[in-house]
């Protein structure tokens, strides 16, 4: 598992289960220090603004993009990241690794572009893309 030094670029599967238990997202948040995420990420997040039926469920995805989301650093997309992110697909599609999303392929173009680790809850797609990976949602640190 990565220590707490590792650079680290947040998926948006990840936005998602902070949504839904944002308590436990702000403790596996705590003891890390350069946490980021990138364009596709916050974008596929940010569909649940206003995608949801129920008011209620807009607000609580709303609140958490505000206090969780927004503040974090994000990393642009630049146009190499597109090719890259055709390949890294394309590769893992070849060897029946993976069939990754071309938004998942732009995430996996920025983690290896600036040396960092994917927080994802979907890590076949992004191991199949070559990218180190770590699910803390699935962690059970200090009994969580």
């Amino acid at each position: 598992m990565p220590d707490a030094a590792t650079s680290i670029l947040i998926d948006s599967s990840i936005w998602i289960k902070g949504q839904r238990d944002p308590q436990k997202f702000r403790t596996l948040i705590a003891g890390e220090n350069d946490l980021a995420t990138c364009d596709a990420a916050v974008g596929e997040f940010e569909v649940g603004l206003y995608a949801p039926r129920e008011k209620k469920t807009r607000d609580q995805v709303r609140e958490f993009f505000e206090a969780s989301v927004e503040p974090l650093a994000r990393f642009p997309h630049f146009p190499e990241d597109f090719r890259e992110a055709a390949r890294l697909i394309g590769e893992a599609i070849f060897s029946s690794k993976a069939k990754p999303s071309f938004p998942d392929g732009l995430i996996a173009a920025v983690a290896k572009r600036t040396n960092r680790v994917v927080w994802t809850a979907d890590e076949t797609d992004f191991k199949a893309m070559g990218c180190q990976t770590r699910n803390p949602f699935s962690e059970n640190p200090s009994g969580l």
